[in-house]
């Protein structure tokens, strides 16, 4: 008999949910506030974060960005599902950004979000992984079940039924 068994796959309960949002709510306000000392303790030394053009960065890179840039100026999460495998939480969700850009405008990206946090030694969650892949333009129609999920977006469809 097999004791590394692995882990299910199964949705947060309350407590874990809760405590995985209030997380979420710390790097929103540590990133509105730039406030890197708060965002070295929310992230992993491993952190991967790729942002909606693409760009990746590491944990040290990340914070070099956040501290140059200062470019956000709000983010809203739409629902967030929160799904465990052990101590690794996986979060997935939308997402909108109101960002400031070198030439002083205001644009909003907005996309979906997959999160990876765990739970570490110290009992606390870090995000180990962030990946945003913006709304963009779907040459097929939705589905009828994609129709529900395309409601909160600024996804063009193209097609009959769309």
């Amino acid at each position: 008999m097999n004791s590394n068994r692995p882990h299910p796959v199964v949705y947060a309960d309350d407590v874990i949910r809760a405590e995985i949002l209030a997380v979420e709510e710390r790097r929103r306000e540590a990133l509105l506030a730039v406030d890197l000392t708060a965002l070295d303790d929310l992230y992993d030394e491993t952190l991967v974060h790729t942002h909606a053009p693409g760009l990746t960065h590491n944990k040290a890179q990340l914070l070099e960005h956040v501290s140059t840039r200062q470019a956000y100026l709000d983010m809203t999460r739409g629902p967030l599902s929160i799904r465990l495998i052990g101590d690794v939480a996986i979060v997935t969700g939308r997402i909108t950004n109101r960002l400031d850009s070198p030439d002083g405008t205001e644009r909003i990206v907005r996309g979906q979000v997959i999160q990876v946090l765990r739970r570490c030694e110290d009992g606390a969650w870090r995000f180990v992984s962030f990946q945003m892949t913006p709304d963009g333009e779907h040459v097929w129609p939705a589905t009828e079940s994609e129709r529900a999920g395309l409601e909160d977006t600024t996804i063009e469809q193209k097609g009959a039924g769309a």
